[in-house]
This record gives structure tokens, C-alpha cells and sequence, in this order.
């Protein structure tokens, strides 16, 4: 038989692991936290015998001047009661002793050795109770806590003159339990970030002791009404109190929850509710709880900084067991300049945890922010969303040491960011600060941080432009256009990490568009030709337009030379999109492809030509045709809007004379704008000669005296860019094949292709604007009607839907089962044999026929 050993005897008689599991020792998850707990309580027995020793050590001395003072016969109360004699005797005898001078040297000598003396059977114990580590670890923390507290109150009563020194020279005995009692769980490992704010709460309010008063007698639940509210504010913003701090956090955690299904009391009246008996704040009143939220939301930033990486945060406390030295070098490094932060740079976590107050408001400030996040997922209100994430720009840099709770922020803002449920003016403004805030949680948390910025706002992104067509041309396209200018804002912060995703994404465009020239199905072919493609496509134009237009800036900086290599490839994918099915009908979806690669090309500088796609355009055999007399749509006088169609209709597609007006305008135009972004090309004069023949050629055949004028027009601008630069690049001395600048030509005071381009879409625009009609007053108040009308309509509609499922469901609870009380009362029934044979047909007719009849009809 094995021997047992020490510890298992010892681990058997404290019973085993069922007693581990009620004393705490191991927790619900089965993760030990013996060590920690120990380290706890050995921590708060060393501060409690160390309190002792110096309160007794103070008594002592105390007493001793007490006693000297009496003693010594030159004190103002001795001096008087002397006569000459007495006090010659006095002093003969004095110095006829070998001390010192001052008679108050021994006396001091023999107060410290006595001090030394205590200190040392201070070690003694100390040595002891670390050699039984097991009964240090079964010591609760609470009961030195309280004898601790049971000691001074009866200091208090005893000596109360004692007390009052004390209060004047050694106020930091008496506040013991606030600094070393505070910490609680604080020290738990990251594990617990995870735990409800519900918890954190409820651990924060076990400390509130001084809040008894304001508590329901015999529960635990605390009323905060506009006096408390006042003290809390008074202690935690003016006096820079750390457990007022905590409390108000506490009541703003509770009122965060109180509409909460699971929080709330059988009455419904939306209380918070603690089951496990901890206390609980409620809040009754309206104002009380406004004043509450706003307060909370607009000062507790100060306080962080504050005891965080302000004043507060250089306030040291005498750490045990260190020397003078070390406690002096402490004192130096913490009376440095606070930190001054910037709401758009990151924080590093080690400054957070070099302040003394950081175990103590880590857990409050993560109740904080679940609590809020709990709030905008409740709010409905533009203004007090607008009003909550506004509030949070400066709490944010500080989640630097929370990455899980970053993540959820996170999450929280993309949604609200990218929702199109609400597209109205008023929450654009919610939409904004979203994407503020997720702006700065880029700037500010640690690097792979803003991978996930990226990634989650692009999907977000692409999810919302599946919906973006002609149909929701007034809601959802200004929204998403917004939402494509915020994601090229977001992929201009880190080039680094931009082109990974760029480079993923783009990527995967082209695996769909490659999968559907294998296949060439319909299905494969509706997943390139969509809103959806379009618009990704769309905003990686913009993105590389974006990153292009600074290249000049970053002078050969790498990253930026990343992010240019990738516009060859959505080059290719442009044109493969465009070529892919080159039918009439899907025109329009060309000419999107056409702006797209003069964009890059502007913003570039590259050579994108786009004359070839442009130029077959004239050889579609609708052109030759004359156009089909079709009768106007009533009030509709806008005409074909390419910008929102992708195709155009399967019936007589390009066969209106509105269809052709709308298409060749807009090839005219982008011919137009390729001749104006490469006349400074020392190539241009041969690349205007395959455009200068197929206009004339068009010009001939046309009967169109619209389009034959435009043909003419750019058939002039070409003759005359052509001129120019032939007589241009004569003067240069370089050979063709040595010139590496595009615009080579281009004179210092002249724009560059990018601004050329710019200026060229804002005057599209002012010209677009220009010719959108004009209706008159009548015309407005009438489209004001109808829209009114089929708003009522709409209303009623779903009134009545609502009255007929309102009737449903209170038929249903109408309808109950009548149980007939003579059935009940009748127990022979229950004895009676059942008359009910195996194998029985339950048909309407005896022979079945009839149920056989209907499987057949089935």
C-alpha cells in the first residue's frame, strides 16, 4: 500500500474537492485560483498586521512624548513647582549621569529599539505563516476586514483623543480598508473579460457600504433619487472619489438595463432585478434617469483620464516590503507630466497599468461600455443615438486594453453604420458619427485592429449594394454612395494592410468573372452582371483613385507602390466584364466600365485606352435603323438615366429614339473626355487616327443631324490636339522610345490629367443639374398630394391588416377546450374494456372505399 503524503492528508481533511468547490477555491468553470486568492490574502494579512504595527507604534510613541513630557523638569508645567534648591539638585544629578546631553536621545533610542523589537516578532510571524501556506490560504479576506474595522471603532471609543491625532497626522491608517479591500477580483486573469456586465456590477456594488441608508428596508435594492444622485456627482467629478465613481457607473449599469425582458419584475415594471440577493439600483423618476445618462456619458471620460493618466494616477501609494530607495525612485517617476492624450492616437495599455487606480476601475470601466452598447441597441431615438456615440469619441482610445470589448464596439458601429432599414436626412447624422468612431477605433487600438475595420466595413459594404439600383435611387443610392466614400477614407489610413484586402477582393471579382466565361450560363453570368458586382467594382476604382492620386506625395514610398501595382488587374477585369457579353442591350453596363477605366487612368497617369469599346458602338446595326415612334409615359419627362440602369429592355432595346438619344450622348461625351485626358501625349496624333475615320464614316451614313454635329465636333478636336503636339514633341530631344512621361507635352501651367478630370465631372454634374426640369408650384403641390395619398393608403392598409390579426389572435384565445364534467365524474368508463379492434379502417364508409377513392384523387 502506498504511503500517503502530507499534502493528500491535508487536501482529504479539508474534504476533498467538494469542500475546494464551496470554499471558492475552484470556480464553476473548473479553473483553479488557489494561488491568486492566496496572493490576495496573504496580501491584505501583511496590510492588515502592518496597519496594526503602525497604529500601535504610534500609540506608543505618543505616550512616550506624553511621558517625557511630563518627566522632564524644564517643561512649563514642572518648571513652576521648583524652588532653586530642587532644581540645582536637578541638574547636579543629571549630569552626573555619562548620557548624552539631551536627555530625550535615550529616550528616543530605547522607543526605537522597542519598535524594532515589535517589527521583528512582526517578521517572526510572518516567517511562520509563510512556512504554513495552507492556513493563509483558508483565511478569508472579509473577516480581517472586519476586525480590522472592530479595532478602529473601538480605538475610536477608547481613546478618542488617539483617534483625532491620528485623523490629523495619519489619515491613511484610518482609510485602509478603501485601498486594500478595494481590489476584489480585480486581479483575475483576462478570462473573465467575457462575464456579463451584470456581474461586474454587482461586484462593484458588494463595496458600497456607505449607500445603506438610501436601501428599501429589508432588500437590497437602492432608490436613486436627485440627492444621491448630487453626492455620487459631488464625490466622483469634484472631490476625484474612486468609489463614488464606481457607485455612479453601478446605477448607470442598472439603468442601462432596466428594459431588459429578463430584468424585469413579474409587475413589469421594468426594475432591475437581482436574484442572487447582491444590491441593485432602481431609478423612478424620468429626469433622474435623464440627468443620470447624460451625466455618465459626458464626465466619466474625465475621471478615467484623471486616475488613469492624469493627477490621479501620480498619486503612489507605499508599496509593502521596499526599501527607502525604491519608494524615492517611485515618488520621482510618478510625479512626471501626465499624459496629454490625442482622441485619434492609440494608447499604450502599459501606461493604463502603471496607474495605481487601474485594478480598481478596469471592471468599472468595462460595465461602462457593455452597459452602453446595451444602450444603442435599445435606443431608438436619432437624437439620442447621435447623442450616445457622439459621447463616446473619448472613452474610445482607452479600449486599447480591451480587445474582445473593442471588437464589440466595433460590430455595434458597422451595423449602425450600414443599416438601410432608416435612410432618412436625420439619420444620416447617426451614420456619420458611427463611422467617426469607427475611424478612430482604426487609429487608435493596436495593428490588427484595423484589419478588422477594413474587412467588417467593406462586407458591410457589399452586402448593402445588392440592393442598390433604380428602384431605390432616392433612399439607398445616396446612402451607399456615402458609405463608398467612408471605406476609401478607412483604406487610405494603412497602405500595408489596404493592399491585403484589396488584393483578397479584388481577387475574388475575378474568380467570378472567370468562372463565368468557363461556364457561360445564364446563372453565371447574373452573378457579374448585378448591382452588386458593379458597385464593388465601383469602390475599388475609387480606392486605387484615391491611393494613385497620392503617389506624387509619398515620394517612392513602398506601400503606396503596393497599392498602384493593383490597378492592372482591375483593368483586366474591367474589360473582361465589359467584353463578356457584347450585345445591345447591355450598353449601358459597357459605358459604367468606360468611366471606371478613365478614372484610373486620370488618377494614374496611365494609358487606359477606351476608343475600341466607345468605337463599336457605331457599328450596332440598331443604329442604321430609324428609330420607333413610342408615346411619352404621362408626367415622366426625365428620359433614359443611365447612371441607374445596367441594360437596357429586352423589347426594342435601342430602337427609341429616347434609348439612342441617352446612349450616344453619353459615347460622345466619353470620346470627348479620352481626347482631353491624352492630348499631351507625344503618341496622340496616332492615336486619334482609328477615331477621326470611324466619325467620319459615321458622319457619312447618319441621317441624324444631332449625332452627325457631335461626330463633326470631335472630329475637329482631334485635328486640332493633333496639330499641337505634333509640332510639340518635334522640340523634344529625346527619342520616342526614351520618353517614360505620359504627358510629355504638357506645358508647367497647364492642369494634369487628374485635375483636367476632376474639373471635367464637376461640370457633368453642373450641366446634369442644369437640365432636370423645372416644375411649377401646381406641379409640386400635386406631387405632394399623391405622395400623401399613397402614404394614407399605405397606413390604412396596414391598420386593417392589423385589426384582422388583432381578430385572429383573440379568436384563438377564445376558443377552449370544453371538458364535459360528467365524463369526469364517470369512473365506470375508465374500467370498461376498449371495443376497438387492431387493424381498423377509419374511413367515412364501412367498406373504405371512399378513403380509398381519395388516396387514388391524390
Amino acid at each position: 500500500m502506498a504511503k500517503i503524503s502530507k499534502r493528500e492528508r491535508k487536501f482529504a481533511a479539508k474534504g476533498g474537492a467538494k469542500g475546494m468547490l464551496e470554499k471558492g477555491t475552484i470556480t464553476k468553470k473548473g479553473k483553479l485560483r488557489t494561488r491568486k486568492k492566496s496572493d490576495n490574502a496573504k496580501h491584505a494579512n501583511n496590510e492588515i498586521r502592518r496597519s496594526m504595527n503602525q497604529l500601535k507604534n504610534s500609540k506608543m510613541k505618543l505616550e512616550s512624548e506624553e511621558k517625557r513630557f511630563k518627566d522632564d523638569f524644564t517643561s512649563d508645567s514642572n518648571l513652576g513647582d521648583l524652588d532653586l534648591d530642587s532644581f540645582l539638585k536637578n541638574v547636579a544629578d543629571d549630569s552626573g549621569h555619562g548620557g548624552s546631553d539631551d536627555g530625550s536621545d535615550d529616550y528616543d533610542g530605547s522607543d526605537d529599539m522597542d519598535v524594532d523589537g515589535g517589527m521583528e516578532e512582526i517578521d517572526d510571524s510572518d516567517d511562520d505563516d509563510d512556512d504554513s501556506d495552507d492556513d493563509i490560504e483558508d483565511e478569508d479576506v472579509e473577516v480581517s476586514e472586519q476586525r480590522m474595522k472592530e479595532e478602529l471603532k473601538k480605538l475610536a471609543e477608547s481613546d478618542p483623543e488617539f483617534h483625532k491625532y491620528l485623523q490629523d497626522n495619519e489619515s491613511s491608517l484610518l482609510d485602509f480598508e478603501d485601498s486594500a479591500f478595494e481590489q476584489g477580483d480585480d486581479n483575475e486573469d483576462d478570462d473573465d473579460d467575457d462575464d456579463d456586465q451584470d456581474t461586474n456590477a454587482n461586484e462593484m456594488m458588494e463595496e458600497d457600504n456607505d449607500a445603506e441608508n438610501d436601501t428599501i428596508p429589508h432588500t437590497n435594492k437602492i432608490i436613486v433619487d436627485v440627492k444621491l444622485l448630487k453626492s455620487y456627482e459631488k464625490g466622483a467629478f469634484d472631490s476625484h472619489g474612486v468609489k463614488p465613481l464606481r457607485r455612479i457607473i453601478a446605477a448607470y449599469v442598472s439603468a442601462c438595463h432596466m428594459a431588459d425582458s429578463k430584468h424585469q419584475d413579474e409587475d413589469g415594471s421594468g426594475r432591475l432585478v437581482d436574484d442572487s440577493g447582491k444590491r441593485s439600483f432602481h431609478i423612478e423618476s424620468s429626469a433622474v434617469f435623464d440627468k443620470l445618462m447624460v451625466t455618465c456619458l459626458a464626465k466619466c471620460h474625465e475621471e478615467f483620464h484623471y486616475h488613469l493618466l492624469g493627477k490621479g494616477a501620480s498619486v503612489q501609494a507605499k508599496a509593502p516590503f521596499k526599501d527607502s530607495d525604491d519608494d524615492e525612485e517611485d515618488k520621482d517617476e510618478s510625479m512626471e507630466e501626465t499624459i496629454v492624450i490625442d482622441v485619434d492616437k492609440p494608447i499604450n495599455p502599459r501606461h493604463l497599468a502603471k496607474s495605481i487606480r487601474w485594478t480598481q476601475l478596469k471592471l468599472s470601466f468595462q460595465s461602462f461600455f457593455k452597459a452602453t452598447l446595451n444602450l444603442i441597441s435599445e435606443a431608438k431615438e436619432t437624437k439620442l443615438l447621435r447623442f450616445i456615440i457622439k459621447s463616446l469619441s473619448h472613452d474610445i482610445p482607452y479600449l486599447s486594453a480591451f480587445p474582445r470589448l473593442a471588437k464589440a464596439v466595433l460590430k455595434t458601429l458597422v451595423s449602425l453604420w450600414s443599416t438601410t432599414s432608416d435612410s432618412t436626412e436625420d439619420y444620416q447624422s447617426v451614420r456619420l458619427h458611427a463611422f467617426l468612431r469607427i475611424r478612430q477605433l482604426a487609429l487608435t487600438q493596436p495593428f490588427p485592429f484595423i484589419e478588422n475595420c477594413l474587412k467588417s466595413t467593406y462586407l458591410a459594404y457589399a452586402k448593402s449594394a445588392k440592393f442598390a439600383n433604380a428602384a431605390t435611387v432616392t433612399s439607398l443610392l445616396p446612402t451607399l454612395t456615402f458609405m463608398g466614400n467612408c471605406v476609401v477614407e478607412l483604406y487610405s489610413l494603412d497602405y500595408a494592410s489596404s493592399y491585403q484586402h484589396a488584393f483578397v477582393y479584388i481577387r475574388q471579382l475575378a474568380l467570378h468573372l472567370r468562372n463565368a466565361m468557363q461556364k457561360k450560363t445564364p446563372e453565371a453570368f447574373r452573378v457579374v452582371y448585378c448591382w452588386q458586382y458593379m458597385h464593388c467594382i465601383k469602390l475599388w476604382t475609387a480606392v486605387l483613385a484615391a491611393t494613385c492620386g497620392k503617389v506624387s506625395d509619398a515620394s517612392g514610398d513602398d506601400e503606396v507602390v503596393l497599392m498602384r501595382s493593383l490597378v492592372y488587374p482591375l483593368v483586366e477585369i474591367i474589360h473582361g466584364v465589359a467584353r463578356l457579353v457584347p450585345t445591345t442591350r447591355h450598353l449601358p453596363l459597357r459605358l459604367h466600365c468606360v468611366r471606371y477605366l478613365q478614372q484610373l487612368a486620370a488618377t494614374s497617369e496611365m494609358f487606359i485606352p477606351t476608343t475600341s469599346i466607345l468605337l463599336e458602338v457605331f457599328e450596332l446595326k440598331e443604329v442604321a435603323m430609324s428609330p420607333k415612334r413610342v408615346k411619352t409615359r404621362g408626367n415622366d419627362v426625365r428620359g433614359v438615366r443611365l447612371p441607374l440602369i445596367l441594360k437596357l429592355p429586352k423589347v426594342d432595346a435601342l430602337r427609341t429614339a429616347e434609348q439612342l438619344d441617352a446612349c450616344f450622348g453619353e459615347v460622345f461625351l466619353l470620346l470627348n473626355r479620352e481626347i482631353d485626358l491624352y492630348k499631351y501625349s507625344a503618341g496622340f496624333p496616332e492615336f486619334t487616327i482609328r477615331i477621326y475615320q470611324r466619325l467620319r464614316k459615321f458622319a457619312k451614313e447618319t441621317k441624324n443631324g444631332r449625332f452627325r454635329a457631335f461626330a463633326k465636333g470631335c472630329i475637329e478636336l482631334c485635328e486640332k490636339h493633333s496639330k499641337v503636339a505634333t509640332l510639340s514633341r518635334s522640340k523634344l530631344e529625346e527619342a520616342p522610345k526614351d520618353i517614360k512621361r505620359l504627358e510629355v507635352l504638357k506645358p508647367n501651367n497647364v492642369p494634369s490629367m487628374g485635375e483636367r478630370y476632376e474639373m471635367a465631372i464637376a461640370k457633368e454634374k453642373r450641366l446634369e443639374t442644369a437640365e432636370q426640369p423645372i416644375l411649377s408650384k401646381a406641379a409640386k403641390a400635386k406631387a405632394r398630394k399623391e405622395k400623401q395619398a399613397e402614404e394614407q393608403k399605405k397606413a390604412r392598409e396596414a391598420a386593417v391588416a392589423k385589426r384582422k390579426l388583432d381578430a385572429q389572435q383573440s379568436k384563438k384565445k377564445k376558443q377552449k377546450i370544453e371538458i364535459n364534467e360528467s365524463d369526469l365524474n364517470n369512473v365506470e368508463a375508465l374500467e370498461e374494456d376498449d371495443e376497438v379492434e387492431e387493424g381498423i379502417d377509419w374511413s367515412n364508409s364501412e367498406d373504405g372505399s371512399e378513403s380509398e377513392g381519395s388516396e387514388d384523387s391524390e
